[in-house]
């Protein structure tokens, strides 16, 4: 039988993703549970995206387009990221690269997960030149252009903690990378549905971010040998 768990957050004003300076250590897990669930929106009227002007204009992105940054369906809340807080031990950490694209004026995808000591890859697939502006707690990591199709940057992830991603030239296009030192994190689907796999058996504190909506946790999740905890997490506005 699932064990199921249910907590509502409120959203928080201020936010910020840290790690402490234990390192993260593999372990064999025996007998792991999972944590699985949904991502909701619970407050009166549920916001839409503001649709922006595309400046300068082009005939590529066209004259406007959708800012794309409240992805809500049937109250399920898309690009919402969901990991385990300062977990110490676990299952390996995933060797990729995280890619983020510039696609028909787009960054895609819109919200991503990278791991630490891994590489961060900024590709651009339109025909027209853009720019990637990377800022971590407000201030700027790097600024390069990417003007060739097909182009793309490697740069390396070498801290925890949030980036987001603008393009200069074109003002509506931003993204995020949650950068983790473990790979317990996760971004919802289309559904607001998240899946964390392969957890030891313990008892963890959930975080979820949107960015618009900001932080909430959800404190003494258990998980047990061999069974799935079903955990539904929901912003009020």
């Amino acid at each position: 039988m699932k064990k199921k768990c249910f907590i509502t957050g409120a959203f928080a004003v201020l936010f910020s993703f840290s790690s402490t300076a234990l390192a993260y250590e593999i372990m064999e897990i025996k007998n792991a549970g999972s944590i699985e669930g949904t991502v909701e929106f619970s407050g009166g009227n549920v916001p839409n995206d503001q649709v922006v002007e595309v400046i300068p204009k082009n005939t590529f992105c066209g004259n406007k387009l959708l800012a794309g940054r409240y992805l809500i369906k049937d109250r399920k809340i898309k690009n919402v990221v969901v990991y385990i807080e300062d977990i110490r031990a676990g299952k390996p950490i995933p060797n990729e690269s995280v890619t983020l694209t510039n696609l028909k004026c787009a960054f895609v995808p819109h919200v991503a997960i990278g791991f630490k000591g891994n590489n961060f890859i900024e590709r651009n697939d339109d025909p027209i030149p853009h720019n990637i502006h990377t800022y971590r707690g407000g201030m700027t990591m790097y600024n390069v252009d990417i003007a060739g199709e097909g182009k793309e940057i490697i740069k390396p992830l070498t801290k925890a903690g949030l980036i987001e991603v603008e393009c200069d030239t074109h003002h509506w296009m931003h993204g995020y990378i949650y950068v983790t030192d473990h790979p317990y994190a996760t971004v919802t689907n289309d559904d607001g549905e998240f899946f964390l796999k392969d957890v030891p058996p313990g008892t963890y504190t959930i975080v979820a971010w949107h960015e618009m909506f900001n932080k909430i946790k959800a404190y003494k999740v258990i998980v047990e040998s061999g069974k799935a905890t079903k955990l539904k997490l929901e912003y009020k506005k």
